[in-house]
């Protein structure tokens, strides 16, 4: 068992040095990570610590320097955006000078990608690049898919709408968070939002099936705002949209898509599906509303970025996972089957099997990671049918416990951390004794709050919130002398449910 007073929330050391632009200020820093507070509470996007990049006016034209012509003076706002933008980002804990942007998109010094966004919305794009990228993938490196999108922004409006409403709300839950002052980011995200719905309905009204690609990549940017807002509203709307968009891409496939924009298809499409399967597991069995991803070939389309995803669960666990979220309790002898089949499935081997793996990664944290996933979905079939734990002698206590060893073993410092919050959610509904919801508690409330990856998604308010009327309704059946029941079966019955990653 872990030790349970110890919700392992230590934070890394802070820097040595003022911020950037407390530095320029002449104020006296917190030191905060990722960003100072005091940025924040000004209304700015924090430079960071470390080696800071600028344009200059060297001469890049090659001519003497009399043939190069000046650059026109840039105001304090837009010189502040290029400074933002250039900035270089942690990677993995260790600072890289590379910018993170594939070799294949270039930049102009003099006509930039993002030369008809207006300032204002170039701070969410640099906030996306910054932040967003880096909760979205395992590790934040210099491959990170998702700054493929960039480029991509001056050619399909929906998905530059979209990505500046997710920039903006993940913002709105960094401020909200930190107590500082949010209402012109909420405005924002939910105007660009808006914006967004309008321009993909017309981009829909008019599809080019070789943009199909891009609309899913928008479409599953939907779900991201949700998760990030409060992981309630429509996501199951935007699942089944996306659903149907990718039945009809994998009939195309990647032929024609530049590398780059297949790799982050690829990303995304594994992403929709982990949300289809994680938004299955506590819906009513008998719910037919996402059958549409019945032809998709899940374990293969997972396979593909598993290097990335940050949930780092195996394909073969997640397709398990799904099958075992359309069982009822009668389907006795297909839950046993699944059951030994997660018993049986070979973690390490797995693991170290992975291709394109960054090199700052750990592959004794993944295992641990993996095996996780693989407990919490063992747990899962045993309460969505009780009678396998009489068949094969198992108890859910015992479990219980193997769950919670594996989730210690994973520092809350470390940038997988942010993928326990499914699994660290059903470890601790099933937990009894007060000492082990603290435990699982605060490791949940860290992954927002108390580590360098910080990971401020609404969706893990929301898990938390739905946690704690678990516990309550529980202890009140103690209280009344009745027995405790099945809490999995009584999620199953909610509406409204909160979609848990």
């Amino acid at each position: 068992m872990p030790d349970l007073s110890d919700p392992r929330t230590s934070l890394i050391k802070p820097p040595r040095s003022a911020c950037h632009n407390c530095r320029r200020a002449r104020l006296r820093c917190d030191r905060s990570v990722p960003g100072c507070e005091k940025c924040h509470a000004r209304g700015q996007i924090c430079l960071g610590y470390g080696l800071l990049l600028r344009w200059t006016t060297t001469n890049t034209a090659g001519g003497p320097p009399s043939q190069v012509s000046k650059p026109r003076p840039l105001s304090r706002e837009v010189e502040k955006d290029a400074a933002l933008t250039l900035r270089p980002r942690s990677v993995g804990g260790a600072e890289a000078v590379n910018m993170g942007f594939p070799s294949s998109i270039q930049f102009s010094l003099a006509d930039p990608l993002l030369q008809d966004i207006g300032p204002g919305n170039r701070l969410y794009i640099s906030h996306f690049d910054r932040s967003v990228c880096q909760d979205l993938v395992s590790f934040d490196r210099e491959a990170n898919p998702f700054r493929f999108m960039l480029p991509l922004l001056h050619n399909f409006s929906y998905l530059r709408e979209i990505i500046l409403a997710t920039s903006a709300v993940h913002m709105v839950a960094t401020y909200r968070s930190r107590g500082v002052p949010h209402q012109q980011q909420l405005v924002d995200a939910l105007t660009a939002k808006g914006r967004a719905y309008h321009l993909l309905r017309q981009a829909l009204d008019h599809l080019d099936p070789a943009n199909r690609p891009i609309i899913m990549i928008a479409v599953v940017f939907f779900i991201n705002f949700d998760l990030i807002e409060s992981g309630r509203g429509k996501w199951k709307t935007h699942i089944q949209a996306a659903g149907k968009l990718l039945n009809s891409i994998q009939s195309l496939g990647s032929a024609g898509l530049p590398s780059g924009v297949a790799k982050l298809a690829d990303i995304v499409v594994a992403d929709c599906i982990t949300y289809h399967i994680l938004g299955s597991v506590f819906a009513n069995p008998e719910d037919t509303s996402m059958s549409v991803f019945r032809p998709v070939e899940i374990v293969s389309a997972l396979e593909k970025a598993a290097a990335f995803s940050y949930g780092c669960a195996a394909p073969f666990v997640m397709d398990i996972l799904l099958k075992a979220s359309r069982l009822s309790p009668s389907d006795l002898t297909e839950a046993v089957a699944l059951f030994e089949d997660l018993l049986a499935f070979d973690v390490i081997t797995w693991v170290y099997s992975i291709e394109d793996l960054s090199a700052l990664d750990n592959l004794e944290i993944r295992v641990h990671m993996a095996n996780v996933q693989r407990l919490a979905a063992c747990m899962y079939i045993l309460l969505a049918v009780p009678g396998v734990g009489d068949v094969l002698h198992t108890t859910t206590d015992s479990l219980h416990r193997g769950l919670l060893n594996h989730i210690a073993k994973v520092p809350m410092d470390h940038p997988l951390a942010k993928g326990l919050v499914w699994s660290t959610f059903m470890a601790g509904a099933q937990a009894d004794d007060p000492g082990s919801r603290q435990w699982c508690l605060s490791r949940m409330q860290a992954i927002r709050f108390a580590t360098s990856f910080v990971c401020p998604w609404g969706y893990v308010e929301s898990a938390i919130d739905m946690l704690q009327r678990i516990w309550e309704a529980r202890d009140r059946r103690l209280q009344d002398g009745e027995e405790t029941g099945n809490w999995l079966q009584e999620m199953r019955g909610i509406t409204d449910p909160c979609l848990i990653v």
